[in-house]
């Protein structure tokens, strides 16, 4: 079932490094190069580059892509970290709207929002499923643009057989706590572009070479015992996100019929991996309020969300402090902003047992207001 399980396969990798005495990459560890191969095969790529945080990469990836004071980077507005990777390097988000049922940008609306300061797309896999990227991809590279893909959501997810991630030029993973494969923190960056992983491998060691600095490059590195615990993760993560289907049809089923929660569904082709599972409150049409919804689920014990931050992205507070007043009026991109304060979530990440009484407890709280 899909739950964290550590024992003796991560103590036996976790021995090696304390054995060698070699903590760091830097002092001739192992572990990380062996972790970055083996999740880059697993996704069909050549290049994998680990960094300590799924933000580490975005902001490397950005970087990457040569992204300066008054540069432009497309983004969703549904979840507010590339447009953060944006900011570190000082460009500017520009925001893309998403798709009202699968809550991921609109590849019909990316052409009208590019210029000739922008230098990348950063393209968020919401929940776990994969976006339009056959649409996507060929409209960068007619611009000449960098394809960074979040999939923090979306380990093992596939787009018409393809893995998230080996679609555009950079994907970005997340081993944040509550992620699919959860090291407490750490990210990889995937690639096939030789160049492009050299690039990333720069803000993931050291940001200089026996102490003398050839550019300003971060130093975002994954440790040793980080690694080795990946290593051991890798394949339990393939089998727990198999069970996340599961769980997430499950949950799509105790709502089938309910016309007023709208699933998350994605185009042809693509099979999310449910690191969340979404779906669209539409009550008001139907003379149900969210207040009412949330007190239902609570009644229930249904541990569902209702809202998610209940704002587009560039409603984030950081905005008006970066950037004038005005900059992102209301209105930007209207789908954003009346489906993220509907959007009902639910953690996937339980035991199967859980997830089938949170089912019951769900469609309860469904019948009630039915």
């Amino acid at each position: 079932m899909p739950q964290r399980e550590y024992g003796e396969e991560e103590l036996r990798y976790l021995r090696r490094v304390f054995k060698s005495g070699r903590l760091s990459v830097l002092a001739g560890g192992k572990m990380q190069g062996r972790f970055e191969r083996a999740f880059a095969r697993a996704h069909g790529v050549t290049h994998g580059v680990a960094m300590n945080s799924a933000m580490s990469v975005l902001h490397a990836s950005v970087a990457t892509a040569g992204v300066g004071p008054g540069d432009e980077v497309l983004c969703d507005p549904v979840c507010v970290f590339g447009a953060m990777a944006v900011m570190y390097q000082r460009g500017k988000p520009v925001f893309v709207d998403c798709l009202p049922v699968t809550y991921n940008m609109d590849p019909a609306q990316i052409e009208d929002k590019i210029t000739g300061r922008t230098k990348a797309v950063i393209v968020t896999h919401v929940g776990g499923l994969p976006a339009e990227m056959d649409r996507i991809v060929p409209i960068a590279r007619k611009h000449g643009l960098l394809v960074i893909e979040d999939c923090a959501h979306a380990l093992f997810a596939t787009y018409r057989g393809k893995r998230a991630g080996a679609w555009g030029d950079i994907g970005s993973f997340s081993f944040q706590a509550s992620k699919q494969l959860s090291l407490g923190d750490g990210g990889m960056a995937i690639t096939d572009d030789e160049k492009l992983a050299k690039a990333l491998a720069l803000h993931a060691g050291a940001p200089t070479f026996h102490s003398i600095a050839y550019g300003l490059h971060y130093n975002f590195r994954m440790n040793e015992p980080t690694a080795a615990i990946g290593l051991a993760q890798l394949p339990k993560a393939r089998r727990a996100c198999r069970e996340l289907v599961q769980i997430g049809r499950l949950w799509d089923a105790a709502i089938e019929g309910c016309p007023w929660l709208v699933p998350q569904r994605g185009p042809k082709g693509a099979q999310s991996t449910y690191h969340l599972w979404v779906a669209t409150f539409e009550g008001e049409r139907h003379g149900i309020s969210r207040k009412r919804f949330r007190g239902a689920l609570r009644k229930h014990g249904a541990p569902f969300s209702v809202g998610y931050t209940n704002r587009a992205a560039y409603q984030h507070p950081v905005f008006v402090q970066v950037f004038p007043r005005g900059a992102y009026p209301k209105g930007l991109c209207p789908n954003a902003e009346r489906v993220v304060p509907r959007m009902v979530l639910g953690y996937t990440m339980v035991p199967l047992e859980k997830a089938r009484r949170a089912a019951e407890a769900l469609r309860a709280a469904v019948e009630e207001l039915s």
